[in-house]
């Protein structure tokens, strides 16, 4: 499992909740598919996207970066992960992330960095690199650094899996 990102970034500000994320609406249209999800990432937060399958893909971006309490808004179902899972995000980078959002982040294998200031860092375009090992998080259009906190222990081994349950499988097949 590689470690370290590069794609262009795509911004967004503070208090990003679930249903910024995905509507609910498509929630129940597609259960917990995750290539069908993938299909309406973002899409209550971008009008051009609106009813268009795959538009927040299509536009390339892999790396979200975003303000406090990402994720948040009272869900703790796995939706909105596999909603940014089904589109192609490699890594989530936010100033924080809805302590549910993130522990369902990395038990499906997507990391999730937390970075102090790394709204002012970039804006969407921008071509990011990332480190999750070492949390060094570069902006190489702009041609500067910030740290982030790595992930280590079982949270990176929860990633290096692929998420909670091969993690688990892989443990009960050493077993």
């Amino acid at each position: 499992m590689e470690h370290i990102f590069s794609s262009p970034a795509f911004v967004i500000g503070n208090g990003t909740t679930a249903y910024k994320i995905i509507s609910q609406a498509r929630w129940f249209a597609c259960g917990t598919n995750v290539e069908e999800l993938g299909k309406w990432t973002f899409e209550p937060s971008i009008p051009e996207i609106k009813d268009k399958p795959y538009g927040f893909r299509d536009m390339g971006y892999r790396i979200v970066i975003a303000g406090t309490d990402f994720g948040g808004g009272g869900k703790s179902n796995d939706h909105p992960v596999l909603t940014l899972k089904g589109s192609g995000v490699q890594v989530l980078i936010a100033e924080s992330f809805n302590r549910i959002f993130f522990r369902n982040a990395l038990n499906l294998g997507v990391p999730a960095l937390e970075c102090r200031g790394i709204l002012d860092f970039a804006k969407t375009g921008d071509e990011i690199r990332c480190d999750i090992e070492t949390g060094l998080v570069e902006n190489l259009t702009q041609g500067t650094k910030i740290q982030a906190v790595p992930l280590t222990g079982l949270p990176m081994e929860l990633i290096r899996a692929g998420g909670l349950l091969n993690y688990h499988r892989a443990e009960l097949k050493q077993a």
